[in-house]
């Protein structure tokens, strides 16, 4: 009988533990995705926005593999979401810039030993040190980035497109809209 309820416990504490961690990762996906359309319009609360989000990614994470997985995750949902507003032409951007300029994240506070108090009252500390210089140097383009990394994919798809003899019907179904 206790060994049945250790066992009851032990799978209670998992699932909740499994159901934390997916929270976080999909959280951070969130974060990353709403951040790579305000870095693709030009949001002006942009910055302030990447402060916040990586505060949480780091002080949230239960541990260094989850940071990590994280800020995996966290990159590629916003590099995602800035190839997607390039490709559409930054269609929607005034809508989104207005959106995303009023997001209840900014409400958060962030104090210097790193502990983020969330619009909802949620307090998030720290696992380790905080430094939040390490977190997000406002004065790298990654913007900049981006478009590089987007030039090269798009140069790659577009020798494929030759190699297999479609580039040419492309390019006229193009310059027929």
């Amino acid at each position: 009988m206790k060994t049945l309820k250790i066992l009851m416990v032990l799978a209670i504490f998992y699932t909740y533990n499994a159901s934390a961690q997916t929270s976080y990762i999909e959280d951070v996906k969130n974060f990353g995705y709403a951040s790579g359309e305000g870095l693709a319009c030009g949001a002006s609360r942009y910055p302030t926005y990447e402060l916040i989000a990586r505060a949480y990614l780091v002080s949230a994470a239960t541990s260094d593999k989850e940071q990590a997985t994280g800020m995996y995750e966290y990159n590629s949902a916003k590099a995602r979401a800035y190839m997607n507003k390039r490709r559409d032409g930054f269609l929607g951007c005034e809508e989104i810039n207005t959106r995303f300029n009023n997001q209840k994240i900014f409400n958060s506070k962030l104090y210097k030993n790193g502990t983020l108090k969330l619009p909802d009252g949620k307090i998030v500390k720290p696992r380790g040190k905080y430094n939040p210089n390490n977190l997000y140097d406002r004065t790298e383009n990654e913007k900049e980035k981006l478009d590089a990394y987007y030039n090269e994919v798009l140069k790659k798809k577009q020798l494929q497109a030759k190699k297999e003899g479609i580039y040419e019907k492309i390019l006229k179904q193009e310059a027929k809209r």
